[in-house]
């Protein structure tokens, strides 16, 4: 029977994390007797990601494995995953638990209702560092004043939306502008998007790093963009 919804989970290096992630959704939307589609897409990663993933996916047929050699980046992960799914509703969320189970659930309640065209999530109380939070906040304000939408968290997650607007609004940004380009062309289709709260906690397994060489590159790529349109 063909999945509600499809959940995308991209992954790299995430052998510390991704079982207990991976439980814990299997958990919540077990409860819920949610009729579900977990997609996990490891690309690239060289730990034992790999290993972890396939043993989980050989006990649990409500997981889809995808192995890639290549890292497809930030936004080619997300992609290929939603490709890939077989629900009526499709989106992702993130491998190392800074959005719980339970949150995941919450948005996809949501967008059930089809009240909205898109849910996703606008993450409260975050645990990022001061220097990406400031960033955080700098970005949204340049995305609502140079297109016109004004979202508090371009790059909240977990997105849900229904999979037949996949190809109307596909991006083709891969890299860290993917959020950026998969809103404004929901925009520009007049999609109704709801952004709903949930708790940011710290990242469980690993690190994840925000540094000024890293944001000048962001910025500069962002204005690259805007150009473009």
């Amino acid at each position: 029977m063909k999945p509600e919804i499809s959940i995308t989970i991209p992954i790299y290096n995430e052998e510390g994390g991704i079982k207990k992630t991976v439980n814990n959704l299997v958990k919540v939307f077990g409860e819920k007797k949610a009729n579900y589609e977990l997609v996990l897409v490891n690309h690239g990663s060289w730990d034992n990601t790999e290993k972890i993933i396939k043993e989980m996916g050989e006990k649990n047929k409500k997981l889809t494995i995808i192995n890639l050699e290549k890292n497809l980046g930030y936004g080619g992960g997300i992609l290929y995953g939603m490709e890939h799914s077989k629900g009526e509703f499709i989106g992702w969320t993130c491998a190392d638990e800074e959005i719980s189970a339970e949150d995941v659930w919450k948005i996809y309640a949501a967008i059930k209702n089809k009240k909205y065209d898109v849910v996703k999530a606008l993450r409260t109380k975050r645990k990022d560092g001061l220097l990406r939070i400031f960033t955080t906040f700098v970005f949204n304000n340049l995305i609502s004043f140079r297109f016109g939408f004004n979202l508090k968290d371009i790059n909240g997650y977990p997105v849900f939306f229904k999979k037949d607007m996949l190809e109307k609004i596909k991006p083709t940004e891969k890299s860290h502008l993917f959020n950026l380009d998969l809103m404004k062309n929901m925009n520009k289709n007049n999609m109704k998007i709801l952004e709903i709260p949930v708790i940011h906690r710290k990242r469980q397994e690993g690190t994840t790093f925000m540094k000024l060489p890293r944001i000048f590159e962001m910025a500069f790529d962002f204005f690259k963009y805007s150009l473009r349109f």
